[in-house]
């Protein structure tokens, strides 16, 4: 391809893309989805309207994607990764695994503050509610589901429910330090209380449910 017939990456469809994501993104968190526009998020973005609506049909539609190029940012493979670092037998590992990225997902302060503007918005906006559940929380309890089922039947677990016992895991982790995150008591979580809050779940997980 000739200099003259190159295109920088901005002005080419995916990179208008990313732009549109980056600018949507950021514009959602400051000032909400209500009033982010598309007028507003194309300006910011420093592409048209119709540039725009060539990419996402609708403002859900966009929030929809954002949500689901964050997700595959922050955890690519997940099942994957679950099972290299549980390496096929470790089951303490993988359940660490699981509570890092869930950590890393929920307990950030960019997920704490997609969370805030879903809560706040979902009352008008009812589809933004489904689509954050639908590219976030679903993503992470379909992963635990499918490790738990696949350590049930190496007899490495016995669980009668892994969708409800995944839940209770995640619960122990959440605890307090979701609560305080989203009142704002903390800005971000100190690693160390994260690391002693995930091993503690997994001592308690693992001692209800491996095999007597």
């Amino acid at each position: 391809m000739s200099k003259s017939s190159a295109r920088p990456l901005s002005d080419a469809p995916a990179g208008k893309r990313e732009a549109v994501l980056k600018a949507a993104g950021a514009l959602f968190l400051q000032v909400g989805f209500g009033a982010a526009s598309m007028d507003v998020i194309a300006r910011s973005a420093g592409v048209s309207k119709a540039t725009v609506y060539a990419h996402f049909a609708s403002k859900e539609a966009l929030f929809a994607a954002m949500l689901e190029e964050g997700t595959r940012a922050r955890f690519g493979d997940l099942d994957a990764d679950i099972e290299a670092d549980a390496a096929g037998d470790d089951i303490a590992a993988g359940l660490r695994a699981i509570g890092r990225k869930f950590v890393a997902m929920a307990l950030s302060p960019g997920g704490i503050a997609i969370y805030r503007v879903v809560v706040a918005e979902s009352a008008r906006f009812p589809e933004l509610g489904r689509a954050f559940y639908d590219n976030a929380p679903s993503v992470m309890r379909d992963s635990i589901e499918r490790f738990l089922k696949r350590a049930v039947r190496r007899g490495q677990l016995v669980i009668d429910d892994p969708r409800i016992a995944g839940d209770q895991f995640v619960g122990m982790i959440k605890g307090d330090l979701y609560v305080r995150l989203l009142l704002g008591l903390i800005d971000e979580i100190n690693p160390a209380e994260a690391e002693q809050v995930i091993e503690q779940a997994v001592h308690t997980f693992l001692a209800a449910f491996r095999p007597r």
